[in-house]
């Protein structure tokens, strides 16, 4: 159900770093369980959906 950063960003095909990012910018929602965040799949998805474009965006 929860990804680690590690994880979601392997599925992203981004670094740890740049998902890190993300979730500091309130980009992708996030979990904490103690110290650590973790990524639902669920919100993997949605920020997957909101960034998808079609067509031409110059």
């Amino acid at each position: 159900m929860l990804l680690s950063l590690k994880n979601a960003g392997k599925a992203l095909g981004i670094p740890y770093s740049a998902v890190y990012e993300l979730t500091n910018r309130g980009d992708i929602e996030h979990t904490r369980i103690g110290s650590r965040k973790y990524i639902s799949r669920e919100s993997l998805m949605a920020f997957i959906k909101e960034n998808t474009h079609r067509g031409y965006s110059g």
